[in-house]
């Protein structure tokens, strides 16, 4: 017999693993085939033929033909590509360049071509941002759910169930409105307007002040700053909806695409420089968990998730690295400034050495996800126990 919480509990989670993979293939499936559609179109509208649009690697699950174009789906759907006529110079005959052919193309047209899939991941997350504003995505409350041990408020009169109207005469709506109260404090002590109910329904309102404990923490990035907590945490089961009207979703949706875009290059600044662990980085295998989640909080859960990825999808394109966008892009500009190409020999070498260090990272991301999964933690503390 093995121990409690082992075979069964490993199989619970792997069967969870199984269960996320449906709104994983959908949120993989929509940001990989907007990004490659964005480089398709591009190719089209700059008269560039494209041989192959395929929506995942490795061998093909089906595929039709259109025109010149040969669409595929296949069995890993961790990436995509289009294929333009021409692209690359080794296969060039002699008489140069056929019309149609990419390198037959204006530097301009090509750089278009290229930042055409970041740009059209930006232009999802947009949508989709407002889309999540103008549905209404849920937010914690402003209700009291449980305390914090040895922090004020679980001595100051609060009790579970109360709903904070008022953090310093200023009104607050949910949970992230109260924290800002608590950080905008200037005096020594915070004082709450809560509502009351009794068990018949009654409702009455009261004031109750204390003083908050002044801690220093680090953020996700280990920059310090003070924080002033009080020791609550909100009710699980008290969640609004943060809605808003079509212009005011799409100011909001402009606000928070700018955040993750900035949010997304301060990460890779951390971990270039040694200041984040890459322990953090999440692959294919925590976003599927994720997407899980995702999909179980609800659509406008899931649809924000797609947007920020989307956006984290853009700016690591764009990042001057050989085999992404951004990479292919110095070329050309490169090319633009000093107007003489880059020899195709070395722009071939610098791509295959890119694409290597981009799948000895893809092993490491990999390898991080399963370190990380609840199974697998399951797992190497069943074997210790098996191996006594």
């Amino acid at each position: 017999m093995g121990p409690p919480g082992g075979d069964g509990d490993i199989m619970n989670h792997l069967l969870g693993v199984i269960l996320n993979l449906l709104p994983a293939l959908v949120v993989f499936g929509v940001l990989i085939m907007v990004h490659e559609l964005g480089h398709f179109i591009a190719c089209r509208l700059s008269k560039v033929k494209v041989e192959k649009f395929s929506i995942g690697f490795g061998p093909e699950l089906f595929h039709w033909q259109a025109g010149e174009t040969r669409f595929s789906l296949s069995v890993l759907p961790l990436g995509g590509f289009v294929n333009p006529a021409g692209q690359e110079a080794s296969k060039i005959g002699p008489e140069g360049p056929k019309p149609g052919d990419f390198l037959a193309a204006s530097v301009g047209s090509r750089m278009f071509i290229i930042v055409s899939g970041v740009v059209m991941n930006y232009v999802l997350a947009f949508v989709l941002f407002a889309a999540v504003f103008m549905l209404g995505r849920p937010v914690p409350g402003a209700v009291v759910g449980s305390f914090v041990k040895d922090y004020p408020a679980a001595t100051s009169g609060l009790q579970v169930g109360d709903k904070i109207l008022k953090v310093n005469d200023v009104p607050v709506a949910d949970w992230k409105g109260i924290l800002e109260g608590f950080d905008k404090t200037v005096t020594p002590r915070i004082k709450l307007a809560i509502e009351r109910k009794s068990a018949d329904g009654a409702a009455k309102n009261l004031v109750i002040s204390l003083t908050p404990k002044v801690e220093q923490t680090k953020d996700i990035f280990g920059k310090p700053f003070t924080m002033k907590r009080v020791g609550i945490m909100p009710d699980p089961k008290a969640f609004i909806s943060e809605q808003y009207a079509f212009f005011p979703a799409l100011a909001k949706a402009w606000e928070l695409e700018v955040f993750h875009t900035v949010l997304t290059h301060k990460a890779i600044y951390y971990l270039v420089t040694g200041r984040l662990s890459p322990k953090n980085l999440t692959g294919p295998l925590g976003i599927i968990q994720i997407s899980g989640q995702a999909a179980q909080a609800g659509l406008a859960t899931l649809l924000q998730l797609m947007a920020i990825l989307s956006v984290s999808l853009a700016v690591i394109n764009l990042l001057p690295f050989p085999a992404l966008d951004g990479g292919h892009l110095i070329f050309l500009l490169v090319e633009a400034v000093t107007r003489r190409k880059v020899s195709p020999v070395i722009q071939e070498k610098v791509a295959t050495a890119g694409f290597v260090l981009l799948m000895v990272l893809m092993v490491f991301v990999f390898y991080n996800d399963f370190m990380n999964m609840p199974a697998f933690a399951k797992l190497r503390n069943f074997l210790h126990l098996k191996g006594g």
